[in-house]
């Protein structure tokens, strides 16, 4: 199976920023075809509003142009966003003949290198998916919960008892230990924590070094020498575990998703590309999904008491609902992007081919014309009423591109749920609700989701 793909080429982390640049230019609209309306701000502003916060820059433009328009963002170039919700089911669903979705995710490949599943179409990503798909079964998963409630009551246990913290933190060391349980197999607590610190520089790049995107020979440069630095040094680590696990016997009788990937010998820098698509897909989304959901549901007494009475019934379906809802009215992915490889009809333009289109998820998710008058509240009853009206619902994408990893993470925030509301009663740090704001690709709370621990409570 593996023959059936290119032997992956492996680069230093430095030498991933230059060459991966996808081919920018402005299609021009052919007879019968137009770009809809937007702004005719500079190409800098829209954006900078675009990738600091286009999830209140995008409603303010959709309210002045309607639910489809253009902006000229860098260094993407000319955009369509869409915001009705058949035009964003229309390109989650599409097919790779007309929705590819490689070249607008060649904008990871610095981070992660060529190859990954996210960037391929066609018969590459078949195959690709389907070495991968295998981990993400409902019965693999079913074989981790019990480290995953292992996990998160340690967790828990090391949080203090009437200090406010932001629970976002929490999150991300509770699921990164998660992925580095389960997905790679280290137990160790000194490899488990060496690990921890070369994976968090990567998942920490920050704004100001998104201009080695821009710029690659900012590589070379102080600060931004050592944030390669950091990513070559958690390449190297994950090699070494691709090695470890490579040596070991008992590899087949081994659970974890790294086990599995070393099926049919793939050579190690396709298995290193496998580690890191699944690390920076799953860890910052899950922890940021998990802290949303406490944020919800503390300001929301009736939802919290409806799930403390079910909290022994391991398959409650408000419990579900509740993890459902938050990924619903609170967005860790915002939009996702396709680039047309031909033309097609959305909102009632016909867009040429080499269009970049970036659906709203958040517009889709929220939109009242479907969700009803309440489309922008929380409540997770929705979920449980008889006959729900077609809505479209696509956290994790849709279509053949529908994150691998999606029931892995709606699990992992029910299990992070129920564990925690077991051994602790936290509340919100104040009433008001915190504010979603764009931290890179992910839509976080403004103040990480700050509680309190106000008791401990028996197992």
């Amino acid at each position: 199976m593996t023959d059936s793909l290119p032997t992956y080429e492996r680069r230093p982390a430095r030498d991933r920023f230059y060459g991966w640049r996808p081919e920018i230019h402005h299609p021009e609209p052919g007879p019968g075809e137009e770009f809809p309306p937007g702004p005719r701000a500079p190409l800098a502003i829209q954006s900078l509003r675009t990738w600091a916060a286009r999830n209140t820059y995008w409603p303010k433009m959709r309210e002045r142009y309607g639910d489809t328009f253009t902006l000229r963002v860098a260094p993407v170039g000319r955009m369509v966003i869409v915001c009705r919700p058949e035009d964003v089911r229309t390109a989650a669903q599409g097919g790779p003949d007309v929705f590819p979705i490689g070249e607008n995710n060649l904008l990871f490949d610095p981070l992660i290198g060529r190859g990954s599943v996210s960037a391929l179409d066609g018969a590459p990503h078949r195959v690709e998916r389907k070495r991968m798909a295998p981990a993400f079964h409902g019965r693999r998963i079913s074989g981790v919960v019990s480290i995953m409630e292992q996990l998160a009551a340690e967790e828990v246990a090391s949080w203090p008892v009437g200090s406010t913290f932001a629970l976002v933190e929490r999150m991300r060391r509770l699921t990164l230990k998660v992925i580095i349980r389960v997905v790679m197999g280290v137990e160790e607590p000194r490899r488990v924590a060496d690990l921890s610190t070369a994976l968090t520089r990567v998942l920490d790049v920050g704004t100001l070094d998104l201009l080695m995107w821009i710029w690659p020979g900012l590589t070379r440069v102080g600060p931004w020498r050592k944030v390669v630095a950091g990513m070559q040094r958690a390449d190297d680590m994950l090699f070494e575990e691709i090695a470890r696990s490579r040596r070991d016997p008992d590899r087949e009788q081994r659970p974890d998703v790294l086990a599995m990937l070393l099926d049919g010998d793939p050579d190690d820098e396709r298995v290193r590309v496998e580690l890191l698509t699944l690390l920076l897909s799953g860890h910052e989304t899950t922890a940021v999904g998990s802290a949303w959901m406490f944020e919800r549901l503390l300001r929301h007494p009736k939802a919290l008491v409806r799930v403390l009475e079910g909290l022994d019934d391991p398959d409650d379906e408000y419990r579900k609902a509740v993890v459902k809802e938050t990924l619903r009215v609170r967005q860790f992915i915002y939009n996702f992007g396709r680039r047309l490889a031909a033309p097609v009809e959305l909102g009632g333009y016909h867009l040429p081919a080499g269009t970049f289109v970036w659906p709203s998820i958040g517009a889709a998710h929220t939109d009242r014309g479907t969700w009803g008058e309440d489309a922008d509240e929380f409540r997770p009853e929705r979920w449980l009423e008889p006959d729900p009206p077609s809505r479209v619902f696509v956290p994790f994408g849709g279509g053949v591109h529908r994150c691998l990893g999606a029931l892995f993470a709606e699990t992992e925030m029910e299990i992070i749920l129920r564990t925690v509301l077991r051994h602790v009663e936290v509340r919100p740090d104040r009433a008001e609700d915190e504010t979603p704001v764009m931290r890179h690709i992910v839509q976080a709370p403004q103040r990480g989701a700050r509680v309190r621990v106000v008791r401990r409570l028996g197992s």
